[in-house]
């Protein structure tokens, strides 16, 4: 006499995994998609965030495109050292409200020199040196 198997139906979820899941075996000799090089095509790096680095603020103009930038979420390095000492305070005290409604982080890296994050990067701060403390007292 015959057996006779009995076999349940697939259900939905089973018929949907059947779709997504591949049932053919990858063949090793022919490389992956990504591998293949494609004449004309060239990949870049995709980047998490932007730092700008704005060596020479001079004017408030310069200072606005920096405030604008972060509200973008780009870190911002402000070099101040050529600005003039009452535009210089102005701007500190534009960038720090700006960066305040932005919950930001602000690290004066040097003299006159300051970095200024978004809220969505973290700043580790290293502790001093003790040749970085002899230098400042």
């Amino acid at each position: 006499m015959e057996e006779m198997v009995i076999q349940d139906e697939p259900g939905i979820i089973s018929k949907i995994k059947n779709i997504f899941s591949r049932t053919e075996e990858l063949d090793d000799t022919e490389p992956a998609v990504s591998e293949k090089v494609h004449p004309g095509l060239q990949l870049r790096a995709s980047y998490r965030y932007t730092v700008t680095v704005r060596r020479q603020i001079v004017s408030f103009d310069d200072a606005m495109a920096a405030a604008n930038g972060l509200k973008r979420g780009e870190q911002q390095i402000l070099n101040l050292c050529a600005t003039e000492p009452a535009t210089r305070q102005k701007i500190v005290d534009f960038m720090c409200g700006v960066n305040f409604s932005q919950e930001g982080t602000w690290e004066e890296i040097g003299e006159n020199i300051y970095l200024i994050v978004p809220s969505n990067a973290y700043v580790e701060v290293a502790p001093a040196t003790p040749r970085m403390n002899s230098i400042r007292n």
